[in-house]
């Protein structure tokens, strides 16, 4: 069943909706309060899934929500690093909502993994060692 228009509660999305999303961020800087989705849902008085939708509906409301996002993950990072978060869970949430994981090194198949030395040379250096022993 798809929505007709004029048929449903109507928006509260406003014009005033961007500049209180920005003073919600602000705010929560001053105050050392940790901006979250639901905070602002909470603060606009509406649900965190209608946030998303105005996100997908509004060019401007998205950016000011990457900008909210940017907030988070640098103060998870900088409260992390200085021990007023705690690093563990500063860390999962870097994880959890902001694209961020901890990569394994990359070594080949044919390396030793302890000092990346490919099995020939160290084959190689190993007859060297023993042909120096009998000399």
């Amino acid at each position: 069943m798809t929505n007709k228009p004029g048929r449903g509660r109507p928006t509260k999305y406003t014009a005033s909706t961007m500049e209180r999303l920005r003073f919600y961020t602000r705010d929560c800087q001053k105050s050392g309060v940790f901006p979250t989705i639901e905070g602002l849902a909470a603060y606009l008085g509406v649900g965190s899934r209608t946030l998303y939708d105005w996100e997908a509906e509004h060019a401007d409301f998205s950016q000011a929500m990457d900008k909210l996002r940017d907030t988070q993950k640098e103060l998870l990072i900088t409260n992390g690093l200085n021990g007023k978060y705690s690093t563990r869970f500063a860390m999962f949430l870097l994880k959890a909502n902001h694209n961020m994981t901890e990569k394994d090194p990359i070594v080949s198949a044919t390396q030793n993994s302890y000092m990346n030395i490919s099995p020939d040379l160290l084959a190689d250096a190993l007859k060297l060692m023993e042909s120096r022993e009998t000399t």
